[in-house]
C-alpha cells in the first residue's frame, strides 16, 4: 500500500452548515478565532507539541 504525502487532517461540512457560518457577521468569527488563540496559549507545552504532531500528521 501506497503512503500518502498528504499530513494533518481533514473533515467535511455541508453546504448549509457553511452557509450558516458565512451569515455570522464578521466581527463574531473573528472574535472566535480569537479566543480560540487565547486558549491554545493557555495549554501546556506538551499539549501544543500533541497538536502539532496531530496537524503534521505524524
Amino acid at each position: 500500500m501506497r503512503k500518502s504525502k498528504v499530513k494533518g487532517f481533514d473533515y467535511c461540512l455541508s453546504k448549509d452548515a457553511i452557509e450558516r457560518y458565512r451569515e455570522k457577521p464578521i466581527e463574531l468569527r473573528l472574535k472566535w478565532l480569537y479566543m480560540g488563540n487565547l486558549l491554545r496559549k493557555g495549554y501546556s507545552k506538551d499539549v501544543i507539541e500533541i497538536q502539532d504532531k496531530f496537524r503534521e500528521g505524524k
